[in-house]
């Protein structure tokens, strides 16, 4: 079952009601009125907008709208819960039915969450195994990566971020979030050692493209088997066998000599001294070959294989 973290869905204006106008602002131009809008970033993102112009109610929210349920992200199944959420503030009334059956999904992010402890090897092999350096521009944000495509269009470009949940969350942002739940240690302790990836989709034709549907009704969306995750991965990395995740470019260098070499010593031994010059210290410049050998066969370079990552996802 596909899951999101945020959504944005478009419906009729008809489908909201008793609008608190203490809590939303108001926009009008000479006495007429352009729309409502109500918003907030915490302790979740949520932003209404009801456009009389364009007799149109957008609706914004993440997951974390769903309290302590919000291990499950958005889904088929709780989507209701979101909205009756939003009734629940006291600030409008939100026809829910109306809205499952009669809205349209406008943005997503695409969401897993993942049990892996080696989010920096992870990051370090994507980084060193891009199926195009010019199409796909890597990234580095606190605790993850982010994958972005250089697409000329919004309806080509793609963004994946890779970040440690469990951190995310321990973060100073997300403190009036926790201190909704009515168990903070179930939900933090479901998060340790999760890392989370999350795709961007911010058009309508890139949602059914990468969730292969054929339009964009909420139910359709939620209904979607597709693993846009698995898709974006594919096109971005490259899978192979057995690259470890070297971490500097002389590693790296020795690496591709050690594998030239079979990771026989005497062969790369050999092979230094014919390359080298008479007055070369031999056994000082074995050392980094041999410390790196050590360090493979101690798997301190763990192999990060892409299948494997996106049989994860």
């Amino acid at each position: 079952m596909i899951r999101f973290d945020k959504l944005k869905i478009v419906t009729d204006i008809n489908h909201i009601s008793n609008i608190d106008e203490k809590a939303f602002t108001a926009q009008s131009i000479g006495g007429l009125l352009l729309y409502h809008k109500y918003s907030i970033d915490k302790p979740y993102q949520l932003c209404i907008i009801a456009n009389y112009q364009h007799s149109e109610l957008s609706i914004e929210f993440t997951g974390k709208i769903l309290r302590d349920e919000y291990i499950n992200l958005i889904n088929q199944t709780n989507i209701k819960k979101c909205f009756e959420e939003i009734n629940r503030l006291g600030i409008c009334t939100l026809a829910i039915n109306d809205i499952i059956q009669k809205s349209e999904v406008v943005k997503c992010d695409v969401t897993k969450d993942v049990c892996y402890s080696e989010l920096d090897n992870l990051v370090s092999y994507i980084k060193q195994n891009l199926s195009n350096y010019k199409k796909w521009i890597p990234k580095e944000k606190q605790n993850g990566i982010v994958l972005e495509n250089s697409a000329d269009t919004p309806r080509h470009r793609k963004r994946l971020t890779i970040y440690n949940k469990e951190h995310e969350l321990g973060l100073s942002g997300n403190k009036e979030f926790l201190g909704l739940l009515s168990d903070q240690k179930a939900l933090l302790d479901y998060f340790k050692g999760k890392i989370r990836f999350e795709l961007n989709i911010n058009t309508k034709v890139q949602i059914r493209a990468l969730l292969e549907v054929q339009n964009n009704t909420l139910e359709d969306i939620l209904a979607s088997t597709a693993n846009p995750l698995a898709t974006v991965l594919n096109e971005a990395v490259r899978g192979i066998e057995k690259t470890p995740c070297v971490k500097n470019v002389s590693n790296y260098l020795r690496y591709l000599l050690l594998k030239d070499c079979n990771f026989n010593m005497i062969e790369v031994e050999a092979k230094i001294r014919s390359l080298s010059s008479k007055n070369t210290a031999i056994s000082r410049a074995m050392q980094p070959y041999r410390q790196l050998l050590n360090d493979l066969n101690r798997s301190a370079y763990p192999d990060v294989k892409l299948q494997e990552l996106i049989s994860m996802v």
